[in-house]
C-alpha cells in the first residue's frame, strides 16, 4: 500500500494520534500515539501547514454538513444527554474558522432555526435541512418544499426511521415508530413521492442525501438523480447506522455521479461499541474514492459522550493529516467539495 499512496501524493511524516478516533500507528500496528514534539513544520507564510496553539492541524474555511446538536428525540429514547446546543454548535464551529454548517435533526426541518441563529452568532454562515423520517412527515412533498424555500440546503432520505435501520434493530432500539420508510417499491423502483421530493431539491438548487437507506435503495437513488444534481451518501462506511458500505461500493456511487461523506463519528467508539472504522481504513476509503469524490463531516452533537462538532471534526481532520493526507487534499475535502455541493463562495 505505501507504494499506491506514494503514488498518490498521499505520504507525509507521521506525527500524533487522537484518543478518540480510532488511529493505528502505521509503523507497528500498536495504536501508540507519537508526542506533538515530533511535527515537523509550524505555523508561517513558507507553506508550512497551520496549527492551532494545541499543535493540531487547522484548516480554515472548513464546511461541517453534518453537524447534530440537541436537543432532539435521539436524546429522548436513548437517554443521551446531547454534546451541544445549537447556539454552542454554531459558535464553537465560528471560533475553529469554519466558514459554514448545516444543522442536522432526526425530528424536524431546521432552516428556521439556522436562520435566527445566523442574527446572532456572527462569523460563520449557518444553514439548515430536512430529514425524511416520520417525526418530519416522512416522504411528504409540501414538507420537503416548506424547508426548501425556508433555505434548506440538504433533504436527507429517511434515517432513524429507515428499512435499514429496522432490519439492523437501530430503529427499534431507539423506540422509534414501526414499519420502516421505504424508497422503493415492490418492483424496486423508486417511489413517485421520492421523485418528486427529488424534483423539488434539484429545482431549488439543495442537495439529497441517502440518509440510512438500504445499499440496494442508495444505487437505485444515486443512478436516478445524482446525474441531474448534488446526491451525497451519507457516512459512507458507518455500519451502526445505515448499509455499511465497502470502499468499493463508495467508488461504484462516485463514478455514477454521488459525492461521498466520510465522518469523523464512524472513526470513533460509540455507545461501549467499537469504531466503525480506524484512520487507515478511512484513508483506503479515501484512496479507493478519489479526494475529488469525497467530503469530510463530523456526525457529532447528539451525544455528550462524544467530542463536540467543531473540536471532533478538527482533531480528525489532523488525524487524517498524520495518516498521511495532504494539506491540500483535506482542504478540497472539508471546503472547497462541500462549499460547491452548497453553491456558496468560501
Amino acid at each position: 500500500m505505501g507504494a499506491s499512496r506514494e503514488a498518490a501524493g498521499l505520504i507525509r511524516p507521521l506525527h500524533r494520534g487522537h484518543a478518540h478516533i480510532a488511529a493505528e500507528s502505521v509503523a507497528d500496528g500498536s495504536g501508540a500515539l507519537v508526542d506533538a514534539n515530533s511535527r515537523r513544520g509550524k505555523p508561517g507564510r513558507d507553506g508550512s501547514p497551520i496549527l492551532d496553539p494545541m499543535g493540531t492541524l487547522k484548516i480554515e474555511g472548513a464546511i461541517d454538513l453534518h453537524c447534530h446538536y440537541g436537543p432532539d428525540m435521539v436524546g429522548v429514547f436513548d437517554g443521551a444527554t446531547h454534546a451541544v446546543t445549537a447556539v454552542e454548535a454554531a459558535r464553537e464551529a465560528a471560533e475553529s474558522g469554519h466558514a459554514a454548517i448545516v444543522l442536522k435533526a432526526h425530528d424536524f426541518a431546521t432552516p428556521a432555526l439556522a436562520h435566527a441563529l445566523g442574527q446572532v452568532v456572527p462569523g460563520i454562515r449557518i444553514f439548515g435541512g430536512i430529514t425524511l423520517d416520520h417525526q418530519a412527515g416522512g416522504l411528504n412533498p409540501a414538507a420537503v418544499e416548506s424547508a426548501l424555500r425556508l433555505g434548506a440546503k440538504i433533504v436527507w432520505l429517511p434515517t432513524l426511521a429507515s428499512v435499514q435501520d429496522y432490519q439492523s434493530g437501530l430503529a427499534r432500539d431507539l423506540g422509534y415508530p414501526a414499519p420502516g420508510i421505504a424508497v422503493l417499491d415492490e418492483s424496486g423502483e423508486v417511489l413517485p413521492s421520492v421523485r418528486e421530493i427529488a424534483g423539488l431539491v434539484r429545482e431549488f438548487g439543495a442537495v439529497l442525501a441517502t440518509g440510512h437507506t438500504t445499499a440496494v435503495e442508495h444505487y437505485a437513488a444515486v443512478r436516478e438523480f445524482a446525474r441531474d444534481g448534488h446526491v451525497i451518501v451519507t457516512h459512507a462506511g458507518a455500519e451502526s447506522a445505515g448499509p455499511g458500505l465497502s470502499a468499493s461500493q463508495c467508488r461504484e456511487l462516485a463514478d455514477l455521479g454521488a459525492t461521498i461523506e466520510l465522518t469523523a463519528l464512524c472513526c470513533s467508539p460509540v455507545l461501549g461499541s467499537p469504531p466503525n472504522k480506524t484512520v487507515p481504513e478511512m484513508l483506503k476509503m479515501i484512496e479507493t474514492v478519489g479526494v475529488e469524490h469525497c467530503t469530510l463531516a463530523s456526525d457529532y452533537g447528539w451525544s455528550d459522550a462524544l467530542p463536540h462538532p467543531a473540536a471532533g471534526l478538527r482533531d480528525f481532520f489532523d488525524a487524517l493529516w498524520t495518516e498521511g493526507v495532504q494539506e491540500s487534499q483535506l482542504i478540497r475535502m472539508a471546503r472547497e467539495n462541500p462549499a460547491e455541493l452548497l453553491g456558496v463562495a468560501v
